[in-house]
């Protein structure tokens, strides 16, 4: 008699739970924090918003596969139409699925649904096992990280940040950085759609009044109205981009004093110690000469944790003001950079109120930065002078200048600024200071003052 094969053994189906792993994100590893490059990041963001707001959407993408490696970021829209059933349309789409922009997926029956029910961001690991028209997504999709993105009351949307390699996974901080990210550009979207809401508006508004023949009077008033309405959504977006400068210098002041605090106190200790082994008597030769090395290097990191703190936030602006912290800063930029740096100051230069001193020295601080990375001097110049109605600070070097074309365009609003010129002139816009640049063959002169009166 013929062997007869025994049957093979029936496959559960696959449940949501198996796909659906959210609580190991806060089992993982976690990644380095990198609080530089989130403030860079959302100013980047405000930025974008204030300037090339229909690029809102696109930095966002652009951001998420940068920082968190995804090959793929999109944002999928709730869509309702009467007659239809609900679905989610991927609306953005950057990286390896760009091509899939403009795909649906049905409302009751999908990631999205799922994760805009339970309001909080979700992890899937191959979806496709329990939604199986992801079987046919090329590259399959290994893991997708998926937050709730509220744009109103009306509109509903979610961010994907997708993996396709099984060597890159999501973990806490993927979901701390991104939800800051992608509520920030939720914010911005919103008030960028009710300005949207607005003229449309004022546009309904001006074809009945040429429907109607309204009188001029009439129509100079209607759009009187819608502007000024538009100019109080662009007010706030200024507002957002403020709040991002000044979380910035908190950040930064925080992250400086724990490092002096924490770090540079655990360090002492080990010094401490290490000397006193250093001292201890019948101490082999290898064993002395570890210590010893043990020792140097610790004095090394304590010294390097000293310069990064007093760099995020230097403890002499506060304790002793701007002058000292601009000697302090400038011989360190100097013997740092190979740049001569020739700082003129009144001598009865005294305390200014923290906030200017704060955006003066961070103005000084991206200026020779700037000064190092682009002009090629090997002089700089920075002359500081104060009455009782303004301060005035003045930062020049012998570079090879900015080309007038570049510099025209940055002042007309035609092409967009670096990141650092950018945020120099929001920090002295946001005081209801002056910010102007000069620029030839002789070399580029930044120019700023700023209200001393409350």
């Amino acid at each position: 008699m013929a062997n007869t094969p025994a049957p093979s053994p029936r496959r559960e189906p696959v449940k949501l739970e198996d796909v659906l792993i959210t609580g190991q994100l806060y089992q993982r590893a976690q990644k380095e924090r990198n609080p530089r490059e989130e403030a860079q990041s959302l100013q980047q963001l405000a930025h974008v918003m204030s300037r090339r707001p229909g690029n809102l959407v696109e930095t966002l993408l652009e951001m998420a596969l940068r920082l968190c490696g995804a090959g793929t970021a999109g944002i999928s829209l709730l869509e309702e139409r009467p007659g239809a059933e609900p679905v989610f349309r991927w609306t953005h789409l950057a990286g390896a699925l760009e091509g899939y922009v403009g795909k649906v997926k049905p409302k009751e029956f999908s990631p999205s649904a799922i994760t805009l029910n339970l309001g909080a961001p979700q992890l899937f690991s191959y979806p496709a096992r329990y939604f199986e028209y992801f079987r046919d997504v090329n590259p399959p999709i290994v893991e997708t990280l998926i937050f709730p993105l509220p744009i109103g009351d009306e509109i509903q949307g979610t961010l994907w940040i997708v993996s396709h390699d099984e060597n890159v996974k999501f973990d806490s901080e993927d979901v701390r950085l991104m939800t800051v990210l992608a509520e920030f550009t939720s914010c911005g979207l919103h008030l960028l759609e009710s300005i949207e809401a607005e003229r449309a508006a004022r546009k309904q508004r001006e074809e009945e009044i040429e429907a109607r023949k309204r009188t001029e009077a009439l129509l100079r008033q209607t759009q009187s109205e819608m502007e000024a309405i538009i100019d109080d959504r662009t007010e706030q977006l200024r507002q957002l981009s403020a709040r991002v400068i000044s979380l910035q210098d908190e950040e930064r002041r925080r992250i400086a004093r724990e490092l002096h605090d924490s770090a540079g106190q655990y360090l002492a200790a080990i010094e401490m110690n290490l000397s006193a082994l250093k001292q201890a008597a019948n101490l082999e030769e290898s064993l002395a000469r570890s210590v010893s090395d043990s020792l140097e290097l610790a004095n090394l990191c304590t010294a390097e944790i000293r310069t990064i703190s007093y760099l995020l936030h230097p403890p002499l602006l506060d304790e002793m003001g701007l002058a000292s912290a601009l000697r302090w800063y400038v011989e360190g930029f100097s013997e740092r950079s190979g740049i001569r740096v020739d700082l003129d100051f009144p001598k009865d230069f005294g305390r200014l109120p923290r906030e200017t001193e704060t955006v003066l020295f961070r103005v000084v601080q991206q200026a020779l930065a700037n000064i190092h990375r682009h002009s090629g001097s090997q002089v700089a110049r920075i002359r500081m002078e104060a009455d009782a109605e303004s301060v005035r600070v003045e930062i020049c070097d012998d570079g090879r200048g900015i080309d007038p074309d570049i510099l025209k365009g940055m002042e007309a609003g035609r092409r967009l600024m670096g990141v650092g010129i950018a945020g120099m002139r929001e920090r002295v816009r946001v005081m209801g200071g002056r910010f102007s640049i000069r620029s030839g063959r002789e070399g580029t002169t930044i120019d700023v003052r700023l209200p001393l009166a409350e």
